[in-house]
């Protein structure tokens, strides 16, 4: 199973990455965010590296979206973040946010249970799945 979060800065494209999700019929959730360089720029704290970001976070919302999503399968996880970094233009625009993907080691609280240490994907009544 696979983590995907997608920190999306350019929120006119929420809608289309939505439809993403849901024509490869992958769950995910959607969270109001704020980075914390927007927060210090705003601030006025002096940090040499967001200094070079200023220009690229002054003008634009100072919020964004947090895509969060849980995929069991590999090659469906794989064909997201491909639809995902095309409709982004592959990430080329400054600012426009990022995505990255980690394994999960557990997941509980859904239609499926996920153990590592069982090393066993199962419903809540306790059927395995392969």
């Amino acid at each position: 199973m696979y983590g995907l979060f997608l920190v999306l800065n350019d929120i006119y494209k929420l809608d289309r990455i939505h439809e993403l999700f849901y024509e490869e019929e992958v769950g995910a959730t959607t969270l109001d965010s704020q980075g914390i360089g927007k927060v210090l720029l705003d601030h006025q704290v002096d940090v040499p590296m967001l200094s070079s970001m200023r220009k690229l976070i002054d003008g634009r919302k100072p919020y964004n979206k947090l895509i969060v999503s849980v995929i069991k399968e590999e090659e469906k996880m794989k064909g997201i973040v491909a639809r995902i970094r095309a409709e982004l233009d592959d990430f080329k625009e400054p600012g426009i946010g990022f995505l990255f993907v980690v394994p999960v080691m557990a997941c509980y609280g859904s239609r499926l249970v996920c153990d590592m240490d069982q090393d066993s994907v199962s419903d809540k009544e306790g059927h395995a799945f392969v």
